[in-house]
């Protein structure tokens, strides 16, 4: 048998015992270890089978790859020489634990290393006899398991895949508008009077809008929070979310001076640049100046600074401020409609962008922003499908297929709101103390209140759930 063999592995290319068995790793679970005699696993993906009436061959639409599962057959003794564990009884005794506990656990494989599994019922089964002695045999069935959160179409994160296609649709978009401009002005000068009418109704809502997004007062309190910078200051964001942590306050720094002074000119310098580009807009002479430039407005907002529930206010408001001049003739009307188009486009393409950044402290609020962002986009799907502009639709279809992606993996791991009602106003500890066991999650309570003095909490408030 000794010569078969040695012919077998020849033949196979491989070399003697002691090189497969230098490539096993001592086998464990939660750190209690144990001798392994066999292994096997179950391998595969996930399909859905699809059958139709009059095709003999079926559809077979792939959903990932199979939940990994795999059984292990092994044994602990007294004093083993091989991977220690002391007494047998206390081996057995922490196998069972390991087992037992909650959640999920490290697995060292003999063959594929370290992974993270999970225990079913029964999936532990231990055997002793007196013939055994000072050993027990045993089996033991593991669950691959993961992250609780729901399935990404794409290997790349959901948020930068946003932002990656929101930049394709402001290419579509520019070129699409260009084409479609170019076949429908007729006399040069009579079109860009229009088309410069429009932009005009459009920047000068952009130079009312831009203040509220770049105010310093914000963004010094997105920056610091509202402990730092003031509670009774204009800004309506705090630092960190107080959803997850219960704290709104940004890390300390030691030179808060100097970075209060260099995040207040950062705005005013954003402000400023908007401005300018609006101007530089406003003296466009050209079709393609024109267009470009409504782009460049918008991406100039989007990159300033502020914060992101100021920029979707922004958008969304700009998106809605479209001008709506009687036009005398039919040429001047479908090019105003072409910009309007454009307009509406871009800012609802922007305002997804800027909500993908978004960091909500609650499921319902995740909801909210969700419903909020997707409603402006179908009114713009909507605007194109009419005009007919596939490509200006595909984009915006993907656009909304990511951010909605990237929504449902964000509130995933976010917490519901439920109403709190009490007959008299108590102190944050308490309250905190009676809804979550921690007191320490009294500022979460105080700050999503906003009360005056934190021993006395409203009779009735929406908390997170957990």
């Amino acid at each position: 048998m000794a010569i078969i063999q040695d012919a077998i592995t020849s033949l196979m290319g491989g070399g003697g015992s002691e090189d497969w068995l230098g490539q096993l790793r001592p086998g464990s679970f939660r750190g209690v270890p144990f001798a392994v005699v066999n292994e096997e696993g179950s391998h595969g993906r996930r399909q859905a089978v699809h059958e139709y009436p009059y095709r003999d061959t079926a559809w077979i639409e792939d959903m990932g790859r199979g939940t990994r599962r795999f059984i292990i057959r092994g044994f602990i003794v007294q004093n083993s020489l091989v991977y220690g564990g002391g007494d047998v009884i206390s081996q057995r005794q922490a196998l069972i634990n390991a087992c037992e506990a909650k959640g999920s656990g490290t697995l060292i494989h003999p063959t594929l290393g370290e992974m993270t599994v999970s225990i079913p019922e029964n999936g532990l089964r231990l055997s002793g006899s007196a013939d055994n002695g000072r050993s027990f045999e045993f089996t033991l069935m593991v669950i691959e398991s993961g992250l609780k959160v729901f399935a990404i179409t794409d290997s790349t994160a959901a948020g930068d895949t946003v932002g990656t296609n929101y930049l394709k649709l402001v290419s579509t978009a520019v070129a699409s508008t260009l084409a479609r401009i170019k076949s429908e002005i007729r006399g040069v000068s009579q079109g860009i009077k229009t088309i410069k009418g429009t932009v005009t109704f459009w920047t000068n809502m952009v130079d009312n809008t831009i203040s509220e997004v770049t105010n310093v007062s914000n963004v010094l309190n997105s920056t610091f929070g509202n402990n730092r910078y003031g509670r009774y200051s204009k800004g309506t964001v705090g630092g960190s979310s107080s959803g997850i942590n219960g704290n709104r306050d940004a890390d300390d720094t030691e030179d808060y001076q100097a970075l209060s002074e260099l995040v207040s000119a950062q705005a005013v310098m954003d402000r400023q640049a908007v401005l300018d580009t609006t101007a530089a807009l406003n003296e466009s002479v050209s079709a393609d100046e024109f267009v470009q430039g409504v782009a460049d407005v918008i991406n100039r907002i989007l990159t300033s600074a502020g914060s992101v529930s100021d920029k979707i206010a922004a958008f969304e408001k700009l998106a809605a401020s479209t001008s709506t001049e009687y036009q005398r003739s039919e040429s001047s009307q479908q090019l105003a409609g072409t910009m309007n188009t454009l307009i509406i486009v871009l800012c609802s393409g922007a305002m997804t962008n800027a909500a993908a950044d978004y960091n909500p402290t609650s499921r319902n609020e995740a909801e909210e922003i969700t419903q909020r962002v997707a409603t402006q986009l179908d009114a713009a799907l909507l605007l194109a499908g009419d005009r007919a502009d596939d490509d200006l639709y595909s984009a915006l279809m993907t656009v909304r297929s990511a951010f909605l992606d990237t929504m449902s993996q964000i509130s995933a791991g976010l917490s519901d709101l439920m109403q709190v009602n009490t007959t008299l106003p108590i102190p944050a500890l308490v309250m905190a103390n009676r809804l979550y066991q921690d007191a320490l999650r009294a500022n979460e309570l105080i700050q999503e209140a906003s009360v005056p003095h934190p021993a006395f909490m409203p009779t009735t408030m929406k908390v997170l759930r957990q």
